[in-house]
């Protein structure tokens, strides 16, 4: 993974693969389709040891990456010309105050989304559309935003699931309030292509032993994993396609993948319920 300027030339890279960081790409796509802005913090660590010869010298800087909700519609001051955007709604004192250390300046809320001036999905869009499904094409395995209580087209699988879902399995959810965003197609799809297994820090638990053995009241959630102990990273490495109506190539329609293929949503709704609790 060695970036192409720093490669010596005088050794093979042939078999080496070339990787494009595509980060900053996906960030301005997401800021316009999920209401959202992206700010940076430059982080800076300085030498704090008094016997160091290099003592207060700068000998590490990064950038961490944040990020606030806004509201999809930006707001006009009068008839000035200028609209800006508004923090969404559910912040309290202490979420602010947060943002803040982490750089978070009032620009950083108000600028229109990087990848164009645009408002975002309103509520009254987010049924229009294609149907979609997404499908794992080498299993034929989908997961259809109809049974996450969601709008199945891209719209309603990019954008937060509705607060007043009729979905029983959501009564066993975390009682928090950031349940409703953890189990929808999105969360769904993200574990699907985790690494299976849990390697420390903040890797979700995959199955019942792993989440047990992290404390009491975690343990007490682990009979939530029954059945559904081999979900995470089971579609990793696979061909992933999100479907569409309309044929294109070769690429099965919804309507194919609807009869054909295996619809295993309900077990990844009762996966995410269970790390809900993690």
């Amino acid at each position: 993974m060695t970036p192409v300027d720093e490669r010596k030339p005088k050794e093979d890279w042939r078999s080496v693969p070339v990787f494009v960081d595509i980060t900053r790409e996906a960030c301005a796509f997401l800021e316009a389709a999920c209401n959202v802005r992206y700010f940076e913090q430059e982080q800076i660590c300085k030498d704090g040891d008094p016997r160091s010869k290099t003592y207060g010298q700068v000998i590490d800087r990064w950038t961490s990456t944040h990020s606030v909700r806004v509201k999809p519609v930006a707001r006009h001051f009068g008839n000035c010309g200028v609209a800006e955007y508004v923090i969404a709604d559910g912040y309290d004192a202490r979420d602010l105050e947060y943002l803040k250390r982490c750089g978070m300046r009032p620009e950083d809320v108000q600028r229109p989304p990087r990848s164009g001036d645009w408002h975002g999905f309103l509520p009254e869009e987010i049924p229009e559309g294609q149907h979609r499904v997404i499908v794992n094409l080498d299993t034929l395995e989908y997961i259809d935003p109809v049974r996450f209580g969601q709008a199945p087209t891209l719209a309603g699988m990019v954008t937060l699931a509705p607060k007043d879902r009729d979905l029983t399995i959501l009564k066993k959810a975390h009682k928090e309030k950031w349940r409703h965003q953890l189990v929808d197609v999105a969360g769904g799809l993200f574990v699907m292509l985790c690494h299976p297994q849990r390697r420390g820090g903040g890797d979700i638990p995959a199955n019942a032993a792993e989440m047990g053995g992290i404390d009491g009241e975690r343990a007490r959630a682990t009979k939530l994993f029954k059945g559904v102990e081999d979900v995470k990273g089971r579609w990793r490495g696979g061909h992933i396609l999100g479907t569409s109506e309309i044929r294109y190539e070769d690429w099965p329609t919804t309507e194919e993948i609807l009869e054909t293929g295996t619809d295993i949503s309900d077990k990844i709704l009762r996966y995410l319920v269970a790390i809900s609790h993690y």
